[in-house]
């Protein structure tokens, strides 16, 4: 059961210590338990062909032991308090995080801190994480839909690292020495390159004075320049078909949308909502209900402090597949002819409206939001989302469609089942 918790009703803050270090406190004493989390700017974006995957690598690492604490010591800690310890390595962030009861926070934050800022990366560690990560990405190349994805984003990011795979490659991966990890660790996770978020029964000042010891002492640093992140627009459109043993066709069309500094940030979520968000939505009831060429549809805006994406995502028969994008196009077509109705955009700001407050029930939702957005240098969307959310028009919809649809051909990509035995494949939709 989940326990529901009141968003904070108080002013919230990014403050930021003399290093660089940004840090975000949110107390509220509505439950006894506290979520305690790390951001890192360091992720795929940030890795070169020999180094694809060092981010995740690290991720992996950072658990595995310091100079103080041993692999085992560190989970032990955190889990006889009946807490959860875990991270994760994303395009452009590493995020780690401890939820506990509040009267182990001390103990949370202890380990959480030791095991970012001081991994000792022992070497029998690093090669049992190794063979671990070389049987993920053998799962990952087993799985037909994550070729899908790696040529939906080649054929929208051509030039920006947005492309790169953030679990790296069996190659890669194989011939990593330790000194990369070592190297990465040190030019990236510095002050100024990460966000601390603490929410939960604590005491603000207590808390931030436990910031300042743990992260204060820290040299500044600072961390290389940052990739090129916005996209240039593509000269032609790309739609790439691609060919594994599947049951049924996959296809990701799409265009790129906004950097996360653009004030239309939000009116993009809604766009994408408008158009694919459930079953009520124009790609549903077209391609599902109608025209019964899909399994499943939906559209998402995937937001990047550089050049997001609008992203339209389908299962469909093999027979229907070739000529889905064109389908597509057309509902968009339509939309910009025509314009999308009022109702479209009630039903997609309800829709955002719950997914936002459902994410914010839990003091790990909280800190999550805090984290994701300060540590892309946008904080106010954080406190503002909703805010901005109202604000969105029909107008704005129709404008957003035309400057990034530009009534162009999609580009992306279309996973073609290969014909070679195995379970007969599902009847074509009905």
């Amino acid at each position: 059961m989940t326990l529901a918790i009141p968003l904070p009703s108080h002013a919230v803050a990014v403050k930021r210590l003399p290093n660089g270090l940004r840090y975000v406190v949110l107390e509220d004493h509505a439950a006894p338990v506290v979520s305690l989390q790390i951001y890192v700017r360091c992720g795929a974006v940030n890795e070169t062909d020999a180094s694809a995957g060092v981010s995740h690598f690290l991720e992996h690492m950072i658990f595995k032991g310091t100079d103080r604490l041993d692999a085992g010591k560190i989970a032990q800690v955190v889990e006889r308090r009946g807490g959860s310890i875990n991270a994760a390595t994303g395009t452009e962030m590493t995020h780690y995080y401890v939820d506990m009861p509040s009267d182990s926070l001390d103990e949370a934050f202890e380990v959480l801190t030791e095991s970012v800022l001081r991994p000792a990366f022992p070497p029998e560690e690093l090669e049992k994480e190794r063979r671990v990560i070389l049987e993920e990405i053998k799962r990952r190349n087993d799985n037909p839909e994550s070729d899908l994805w790696d040529a939906f984003l080649e054929t929208l990011y051509r030039e920006t690292p947005y492309r790169r795979q953030v679990i790296g490659t069996a190659a890669s991966i194989a011939a990593m020495p330790r000194d990369t990890l070592f190297r990465q660790h040190h030019d990236y996770y510095v002050p100024e390159n990460m966000v601390v978020v603490v929410a939960g029964d604590l005491r603000r000042a207590t808390v931030e004075k436990k910031i300042k010891l743990a992260f204060g002492a820290v040299p500044a640093r600072t961390a290389p320049a940052r990739p090129p992140l916005v996209e240039p627009a593509p000269s032609n459109t790309v739609l790439k078909f691609i060919s594994r043993p599947a049951q049924q066709a996959h296809v990701a069309v799409g265009f790129l949308g906004p950097t996360l500094q653009d004030p239309e940030q939000v009116a993009m979520d809604v766009l994408a909502t408008a158009l694919g968000g459930g079953q009520s939505s124009p790609l549903y009831q077209i391609l599902r209900e109608q025209k019964r060429a899909v399994w499943s549809v939906g559209a998402s805006f995937l937001t990047h402090a550089g050049s997001g994406v609008f992203g339209i995502f389908a299962e469909c028969p093999p027979e229907k597949a070739r000529s889905l994008s064109n389908e597509i196009y057309f509902i968009l077509d339509d939309a910009l002819g025509n314009g999308l109705p009022p109702e479209a955009l009630a039903r997609a700001k309800a829709q955002l409206r719950s997914a936002w407050l459902f994410s914010q029930e839990t003091y790990h939702g909280q800190a999550a939001q805090w984290g994701f957005y300060t540590i892309l240098d946008r904080p106010q969307l954080a406190r503002n989302y909703l805010k901005e959310l109202d604000k969105v028009t029909l107008a704005d919809l129709h404008r957003l469609l035309l400057a990034c649809f530009q009534r162009r051909e999609l580009s992306g990509a279309v996973l073609l089942p290969e014909t070679s035995g195995g379970d007969a494949p599902r009847p074509a939709a009905p």
